[in-house]
């Protein structure tokens, strides 16, 4: 399949949403705030909100200016219309499949009339989707967060603004710093990625992109423009 335009995520948020300077911002999902700070030095007033302690433990130290709730999508510890505009970045699948509909639908109500819904999930195909598999095969959750989003606006109360797609490009100088990037995202990946080592290391050496100082994998994403009426 033929490669689509590489693009960085902080570039296309960052066009969507300017200007960001006093722009309340909410990533649902933040993990270790990576994202929450590269925001708030653009001049947003960032939150976020994740299940996971650990990660917020992390990104209290990377976002020291974020406010940050340890809380699931499905039930935001935020008062009606109080942000500007809610991000998911690779969150949405990772939510209960039952518990999709809402978080749609709770981004929605936190987010102010006239405001954005920027949802960026990964397709099941690509490169990095095809070395990973071995250690966890997502298609039919990425499948099921793209009918959450398709039921979304069929039912309301979200309207499409864009709907675009793009390919997260990442370099790797051995496969062990792949096998690390995966586990990262999900500790619980660690017994399965040991486990796989081999049928990994076949793929990612059959599927990458060797290039000078190191190997390239593609992530198409499929990024969802959402207004809230206004």
């Amino acid at each position: 399949m033929p490669a689509r335009p590489a693009n960085d995520t902080l570039r296309v948020i960052r066009t969507i949403l300017t200007p960001l300077e006093e722009r309340r911002i909410l990533e649902i999902g933040c993990g270790r705030g990576a994202l929450l700070n590269a925001l708030a030095e653009l001049g947003a007033k960032v939150a976020g909100i994740d299940p996971d302690p650990a990660a917020l433990a992390e990104a209290r130290k990377i976002a020291p200016t974020a406010i940050l709730r340890q809380a699931g999508a499905e039930s935001l510890p935020f008062v009606d219309a109080a942000m500007h505009a809610a991000i998911f970045v690779n969150s949405l699948h990772h939510v209960p499949l039952q518990g999709m509909a809402a978080a749609l639908a709770e981004a929605a109500r936190i987010v102010a009339p006239g405001g954005d819904v920027i949802v960026i999930e990964p397709l099941p195909e690509g490169t990095f989707f095809e070395s990973m598999r071995p250690i966890e095969d997502e298609t039919q959750i990425r499948r099921a967060a793209q009918e959450a989003i398709a039921a979304a606006l069929r039912d309301g109360p979200l309207h499409l603004a864009e709907c675009t797609e793009y390919d997260r490009v990442e370099m790797y100088p051995t496969v062990t710093d792949f096998i690390d990037r995966v586990v990262a995202v999900d500790p619980s990946r660690k017994d399965k990625a040991l486990e796989e080592r081999e049928k990994v290391m076949k793929r990612f050496y059959i599927l990458a992109e060797y290039v000078k100082g190191g190997y390239r994998l593609r992530q198409p994403l499929r990024l969802h423009h959402l207004k809230v009426p206004g």
